[in-house]
């Protein structure tokens, strides 16, 4: 089974790269995450996004945000990727033996290039574009979630969420590929 894959490019001013990013994570939970959640909705810049109103989802996504920023700032990087996968756990059989495996049936590819605006002119500039960039985006991912269907897995499980998840921040020295394979050998984060 080959995962789906989405890609997300964006050009942001580096002083709302994390509200930015919380957005983009809050976004794709949001509309994969199946089970009984409580929606709240945040505004940012000229946009509104949906995102779960649960303490556990935040606290992974504000860890990963910090670690996101910190590698930014450490690594004195203007681009910096972060992944999300979801799996669906299987059984998987042997001769006398019955064992789980989890399959990923999503991806979502991060790329963010920021930027450093010397001016209040550059930063009116750079904000109109983020702001169009921001709910394209956002719009796209609801496309994609509305459009791509077929890939999801049936719900097997009576667990809150069937579906685990992983967000991953590949080091310096990781390309999408290799990231990719690392996720896979992780275990997922279930809620």
């Amino acid at each position: 089974m080959t995962p789906e894959v989405f890609s997300i490019d964006l050009t942001v001013d580096r002083d709302v790269v994390s509200e930015v990013l919380r957005a983009i994570l809050h976004t794709i939970l949001f509309y994969r995450v199946f089970g009984n959640i409580k929606p709240r909705e945040v505004d940012l810049l000229d946009v509104t996004y949906s995102a779960i109103d649960d303490p556990e989802i935040e606290k992974v996504v504000e860890d990963k945000v910090e670690q996101f920023i910190h590698n930014l700032e450490h690594h004195g990087n203007q681009k910096g990727q972060i992944a999300v996968m979801f799996h669906e756990k299987r059984t998987k059989k042997a001769w006398f033996t019955k064992s789980e495996e989890e399959i990923c049936w999503e991806q979502w590819a991060v790329t963010i290039t920021t930027l450093i605006c010397r001016t209040e002119r550059d930063k009116l500039r750079v904000r109109k574009d983020m702001d169009k960039q921001l709910c394209s985006c956002l719009f796209n991912i609801i496309r994609f979630v509305n459009d791509k269907k077929d890939h999801i897995p049936p719900i097997t499980t009576p667990d809150a969420n069937p579906f685990p998840y992983q967000i991953v921040i590949p080091t310096a020295n990781d390309s999408w590929g290799s990231i990719l394979k690392k996720m896979l050998s992780e275990p997922s984060q279930p809620i």
